[in-house]
C-alpha cells in the first residue's frame, strides 16, 4: 500500500446562490499533485475533517492512489466455442 498524500483544503461557504465548496492549494500542494500525475491526470478525494474550527477549512483533499487490478486473469478465462459441436447440430 502506498503512503497517503494530502493536499489542499476546502471550506463550505454560503452564498446567495446556495452552498459552494471553496478549495485552496498552496505551491507545495500543487507540487504534490504534479508528482502524482499519471497519464496527465491526478485523482483526489474530498474528505470532511472530524474536528472543525469556526472560520477554518472544514475539508481536505487526499490523492487517490487506487489502481485497478490487472485483467490478465479475466482474459485467460474466456473460451471459444468448439466448432465440432456447432457442425453436429446442423440438420443438413
Amino acid at each position: 500500500m502506498t503512503d497517503k498524500v494530502f493536499c489542499g483544503n476546502a471550506k463550505i461557504i454560503i452564498t446567495q446562490y446556495g452552498e459552494m465548496t471553496k478549495i485552496s492549494f498552496s505551491k507545495d500542494d500543487l507540487d504534490k499533485l504534479m508528482q502524482n500525475l499519471e497519464n496527465g491526470w491526478v485523482n483526489t478525494v474530498l474528505k470532511e475533517k472530524k474536528t472543525k474550527i469556526e472560520g477554518k477549512p472544514t475539508h481536505y483533499l487526499e490523492v487517490d492512489n487506487w489502481k485497478p487490478e490487472a485483467k490478465q486473469a479475466v482474459q485467460n478465462t474466456v473460451q471459444q466455442p468448439i466448432q465440432d459441436d456447432l457442425d453436429d447440430s446442423l440438420p443438413f
